[in-house]
């Protein structure tokens, strides 16, 4: 089914390497570092197939019902799981001796970390979407980074909002959530995100 299809080729653990080649793609300082651009497509690569691979062993172990995580009370874990992932990824990231990471890359690392730590927090109450959370935080993320360039592109901001549309109607198509769940989700990627990258980068 397509909804399956979208949900799998959209999924929030992959959403951070999209949007390190979007920001790498739009920005002429970042182009200028593509070894730093290697460095992190790896390691954002690696926090894509580890707590991916976490995830399947839980499942298979039977601590998750299914790979979606329908049940909100079997989702603490695997976000806490994810969110660890990502805090030892930017602690990796500022020590780094080896390598100068821009400052763009590390504000990108922070906002998702904050946005979820807040969805950890709430997610024992409420089954706010991890995958508009991945939506929400790419848009704001590029949106953030181009309202410090001063450089607007409509064409692909109109494009990431159609497709995190269609990720948000596969997710209620599917059953997993519900409408405020999707919408919230989502805007709390996008507002953490592009909070960051501004009040970072540009503030």
């Amino acid at each position: 089914m397509w909804t399956k299809w979208i949900s799998g080729i959209l999924h929030p653990l992959l959403m951070p390497l999209v949007t390190l080649v979007l920001v790498f793609g739009m920005d002429p300082y970042l182009q200028s570092l593509p070894e730093v651009f290697v460095y992190m497509g790896v390691v954002v690569l690696v926090n894509t197939l580890a707590p991916a691979v976490s995830i399947f062993v839980l499942y298979r172990r039977g601590l998750l019902s299914d790979l979606d995580i329908r049940n909100r009370k079997e989702r603490s874990l695997p976000f806490f799981l994810v969110l660890a992932y990502f805090i030892m990824t930017y602690v990796l990231l500022v020590t780094s001796p080896s390598i100068f990471i821009p400052l763009i890359y590390l504000d990108m690392w922070m906002g998702l970390m904050v946005s979820i730590g807040l969805a950890l927090a709430v997610t024992r109450r409420f089954k706010i979407s991890m995958h508009m959370l991945g939506q929400g935080g790419t848009l704001g993320t590029i949106m953030g980074v181009q309202a410090v360039n001063g450089a607007p592109m409509w064409e692909l901001n109109a494009v990431l909002i159609f497709l995190a549309g269609w990720v948000g109607f596969a997710r209620i198509k599917m059953g997993v959530h519900r409408h405020i769940e999707v919408y919230t989700g989502y805007l709390l990627g996008f507002i953490i995100c592009f909070a960051s990258v501004w009040a970072g980068w540009g503030g």
